[in-house]
């Protein structure tokens, strides 16, 4: 692909995310500072936007250019170590839920988040989160709701008012949080499926019961999923649900792609072709090599590869360089909603996200008026 149209600012955030070569991306990395004038706000920025602070710390790290500030230096090094003291929090909430949770016989299995960190990157501190991701079965929300409210957890402000009943028909997770003063400390999100109802994506906890695996972390045994589940989820959440706009999304397809070479993608792909699903496969494979530098596994290299793909590729990368302040305006979701569009198959499932996305687009509507 042709990087020709990237800014030295965003060529510095790809540089940072290389698994190929770190020796040639420090190279790299010397003579965009050397030959450009980098405006660090907009770069801390652009880290920060993208949720890759950690690595850009770390490209920075090793580099001795008097062009770079030392405010700059020490402002990314502070995000690092604060980062590995949030996802050191965040585990030792998740373990206080789960236990009071599988003491009363409910399953929960945490995806993305801390656990993404330690076994695909193999470092807590080099991957960003801001909560705990769960997968749980729909059958125990009731007693969900129930144990966190027991035990102190404050239902999300979206959820405050809604039944069960409700809460089950129009979304597919339900957040809660541990509150401090007037401040959220932990976050953590009940998933029975990825992306609202009718976004077509609702694959169960029974769905994945096989691929449930046992391991050994902080001390305790966690049930966990096994890297093909967790990359189909990863997948249906960050391209299916996020539609891709983040380089740590792309970094966490590639980080599972590097580590886990025995991927059973037979059964990635049947999963995803029983939700319409099977093009975001590709295209987040297609990203993950193409900004990290991580090989294709074989079995899908073809279809990754072709021209429909690289296009709906490089809709992704120009769509994540755009500026900070020029996310989420009308431009930038109709593009997104473009996108969703065509990485969907099956004509019912592409009437439901047409549906869905009207549906979003009266509420943010009404919810704009209300304020005036």
């Amino acid at each position: 692909m042709n990087f020709e149209f990237i800014t030295p600012d965003f060529n510095l955030l790809l540089q940072s995310m290389r698994l190929d070569d770190a020796v040639a991306a420090a190279r790299e990395a010397e003579k965009i500072i050397s030959g450009n004038e980098i405006d660090w706000e907009d770069l801390y920025k652009g880290a920060d936007q993208h949720c890759v602070k950690p690595q850009l710390s770390q490209l920075i790290g090793q580099s001795s250019s008097v062009k770079i500030p030392s405010d700059f230096r020490e402002r990314l090094n502070d995000a690092h170590r604060q980062n590995i003291f949030s996802q050191l929090s965040y585990v030792d909430d998740f373990f206080k839920v789960r236990n009071f949770l599988e003491d009363a016989g409910i399953q929960i299995i945490p995806f993305k988040g801390f656990w993404m960190a330690h076994e695909a990157y193999g470092n807590m501190a080099d991957r960003e989160s801001l909560d705990v991701d769960v997968f749980v079965s729909l059958k125990d929300l009731e007693s969900i709701k129930e144990l966190m409210l027991e035990n102190g957890y404050k239902e999300e402000s979206s959820f405050t008012k809604l039944t069960i009943e409700e809460i089950k028909r129009g979304f597919q997770e339900y957040n809660f949080d541990w509150i401090e003063g007037d401040t959220s400390r932990f976050h953590i999100e009940f998933h029975w499926g990825i992306c609202p109802p009718g976004y077509g994506m609702g694959i169960r906890l029974e769905d994945l019961g096989s691929k449930i695996i046992h391991e050994r972390f902080n001390g305790q045994e966690i049930s966990v999923f096994n890297p093909d589940a967790h990359l189909l989820l990863v997948l249906m959440h960050h391209g299916g649900k996020d539609r891709f706009i983040q380089l740590k999304q792309v970094s966490d397809i590639a980080h599972i792609l590097k580590k886990c070479e025995d991927i059973d993608w037979k059964w990635v792909i049947s999963e995803a072709k029983r939700f319409d699903a099977e093009l975001i496969v590709y295209v987040g494979a297609n990203l993950a090599a193409t900004l990290t530098g991580v090989k294709i596994p074989v079995q899908i290299r073809d279809k990754t590869e072709s021209k429909k793909i690289d296009r709906l590729a490089k809709n992704r990368i120009l769509s994540m360089m755009r500026p900070h302040n020029k996310w989420y305006n009308a431009g930038f979701n109709y593009n997104n909603w473009l996108f969703r569009m065509r990485t969907r198959t099956g004509f019912g499932t592409r009437l439901k996200i047409t549906a869905a996305s009207g549906k979003e687009v009266l509420m943010k509507l009404k919810s704009a008026a209300s304020h005036n």
